[in-house]
């Protein structure tokens, strides 16, 4: 709108000296009365011009206007309509997620019952049984073991991705020592940490994974041990085992889901599961010889942890 102003006046403002000058130049003689009727004339005709030209502006810029504002309410419908169509896929897979969590809360409470009853028989086989026989009892004992463990795992990382990211302050040291309980048939070094850190309670299925794992690939007499010590503001833990150990080519296989390889190698879902245990905390984890350069003399999985202090 100024533009447009500035515009008329600066036309206005050259025609007036045009006509000054055509009047001084080519009627040097006309009378006071012909000078007001021509001024008083042309003063009208420049102001029809500014009228029509500022009007004609205005008229453009309100066409401008109402295909904005037209623009402007087709824009927000659609993007109401597209709205509501989220909403209303939000709640269909809500509904989905939660049908599906009902379906797989059924089909893994029966398979572990089923489990547990055929575990308990063939207990009743290895006790029963004799010779050859008692070899293939303890086989399919150690099967259905596996797969009571997997069902475990499984269960564990569902909590992961439905429980809340929120964390809080966990001592190490009780978590750590109540862990190796769970092992008391296995040779476990471990001298304490004074550390508090931020995780959640399923911090003690880190250390479930990675000494069960130490204690499944290294035999009944692999030496264990746990260490946690402070760096650069965070606790670095490390588990170290005496056992076969990993090859470099493997290291980092180790974490990836359902890989059925070698010792640790995708030992289906635990490893998997203290990888996104740990990355859920702030963390890293990765695995090195426990005497480096000598892969066969075992590993040391290490894995880092937020002080309670610093998160």
């Amino acid at each position: 709108m100024l533009l447009a102003l500035g515009k008329v006046a600066a036309i206005i403002l050259l025609l007036m000296s045009v006509f000054q000058f055509i009047k001084t130049f080519f009627y040097p003689d006309i009378t006071v009365v012909e000078t007001h009727i021509t001024t008083v004339a042309f003063t009208t005709l420049l102001a029809v011009f500014a009228a029509f030209f500022v009007f004609r502006s205005q008229q453009k810029l309100l066409t401008a206007m109402t295909a904005e504002v037209r623009e402007r309410r087709r824009a927000e419908e659609a993007l109401q309509r597209y709205t509501d169509e989220l909403n209303g896929l939000h709640r269909q897979l809500e509904a989905s997620h939660r049908e599906a969590n009902l379906y797989l809360d059924i089909l893994t409470h029966d398979i572990r019952n089923t489990e547990n009853v055929s575990n308990l028989y063939a207990e009743l086989l290895v006790d029963a049984l004799d010779g050859e026989a008692v070899t293939y009892a303890e086989k399919l004992q150690r099967s259905i073991r596996k797969s009571i463990g997997i069902l475990g795992t499984v269960a564990t990382i569902r909590r992961i991705h439905e429980a809340s990211s929120g964390l809080k302050q966990l001592d190490l040291d009780e978590v750590i020592r109540r862990e190796i309980g769970q092992f008391p048939d296995s040779t476990i070094r471990y001298d304490g940490s004074p550390f508090p850190v931020r995780a959640d309670d399923l911090l003690p299925e880190v250390f479930a994974n990675l000494i069960g794992n130490a204690v499944k690939y290294g035999g009944s007499g692999v030496g264990i041990t746990i260490r946690a010590l402070e760096r650069d503001g965070e606790v670095l833990v490390s588990v170290e085992d005496t056992g076969p150990g990993i090859p470099d080519a493997d290291k980092q296989a180790v974490f990836h889901r359902y890989e059925q390889k070698r010792r640790g190698v995708g030992e289906g879902l635990g490893l998997y599961l203290v990888q996104i245990l740990v990355g859920r905390y702030g963390g890293k984890v990765w695995v090195e010889d426990r005497v480096p350069g000598s892969p066969e003399q075992g590993a040391a999985f290490r894995f880092t942890l937020r002080r309670a202090e610093d998160a």
